[in-house]
């Protein structure tokens, strides 16, 4: 799935699983960037995006930890991902990508 997804600034109560067979098809496509997430119930799941999203970016995110539904990686090769603030969301700047885009986008 070659596109790109970004979400950001969100707070998520990460109560739900992921359904569908392995064999429909990978996770994640490429370039997926979670930014800013605050994860109230701090389950990992599809939430910290490191170690299953090939070219992804997970700035910003609370502590998390794994629970019932462990994932692995449905991409061979060198994910690429990166996993920076971990634990520290408050420090992003600029909090929201989206935002700050757009007041760019608007002077």
């Amino acid at each position: 799935m070659p596109f790109a997804d970004v979400r950001t600034d969100i707070t998520v109560n990460n109560d739900g699983v992921h359904g569908g067979d392995a064999s429909a098809g990978p996770l994640f496509g490429a370039r997926f960037t979670h930014w800013n997430i605050r994860v109230t119930n701090e389950r990992a799941g599809l939430m910290k995006i490191d170690g299953l999203a090939p070219y992804s970016a997970t700035v910003g995110i609370n502590e998390v930890r794994e629970f019932g539904q462990i994932d692995v990686p449905d991409f061979t090769g060198d994910l690429r991902t990166r996993l920076e603030a971990y634990g520290s969301p408050e420090t992003v700047r600029p909090a929201n990508l989206y935002e700050a885009q757009r007041g760019v986008r608007l002077r």
